[in-house]
């Protein structure tokens, strides 16, 4: 039995299941959309396909309706394993997928100032904690800015640092632990953890290990002192 638009768009609302998609899922979509747009833009616009008598237009909106409703049962089916594989995701690869994704979209900042000062007060109102921000520019490491990330389901404070031409995120979230560093590779990206009973950081760069370590101990300088 065949059904008009109007009859699938009521089924559609009716019958289909709604899943709300984490924040992280939507960062990663408007991020591809995003790319998607840039790179239309770059491209010349083609003329209009036509196989013969057969265009693309003639499909009408029928065809748009049930491939409408082919992708909605589809999102139905995929995000709850999506949403499985983001908590099942180690941390490392998690932060590494965020530090990537903000690279590609050239939103590593949101606040964009080199004085502590500045950065540190924008936090306020965004996170329900003051996340610690160090000027290590004379060695080596100017401080870029800051921004807010998503992290499992938590908003964290993330600090931006260069080194030459290299970027270093800097998550940093409340932790009552104390740990040493740890160093991780994950897809070519160094991840540096270490905690300090008041806060855990996670330091993330494709700068060479040896030098993000050494950003570790600078940054714990600064943090030890009164």
């Amino acid at each position: 039995m065949s059904m008009d638009d109007d009859e699938l768009s009521s089924q559609i609302r009716q019958h289909a299941t709604r899943y709300t998609a984490p924040d992280g899922l939507r960062a990663g979509i408007r991020a591809q959309i995003a790319l998607a747009d840039a790179g239309r833009a770059a491209r010349p616009r083609h003329r209009w396909f036509d196989f013969g008598s057969l265009s693309f237009a003639h499909f009408g909106w029928r065809t748009a309706s049930v491939s409408f409703a082919l992708g909605l049962a589809c999102a139905v089916i995929v995000l709850p394993a999506i949403q499985r594989l983001d908590l099942n995701q180690p941390m490392d690869a998690e932060l590494v997928t965020d530090h990537v994704r903000a690279l590609k979209v050239g939103r590593l900042t949101d606040v964009v100032s080199t004085d502590r000062h500045t950065v540190k007060p924008w936090f306020q109102g965004r996170l329900d904690y003051a996340p610690p921000v160090f000027d290590l520019a004379a060695d080596g490491f100017p401080l870029l800015g800051g921004r807010v990330e998503h992290v499992r389901g938590n908003v964290v404070a993330t600090l931006a640092y260069a080194r030459d031409r290299h970027m270093i995120d800097v998550f940093v979230w409340p932790s009552e632990t104390k740990t040493m560093p740890v160093r991780s590779v994950n897809k070519g990206f160094n991840v540096l953890h270490w905690a300090d009973g008041s806060m855990q950081y996670w330091a993330v760069s494709d700068v060479e290990g040896g030098e993000l370590e050494r950003f570790a101990q600078l940054w714990q300088a600064q943090a030890a002192m009164p």
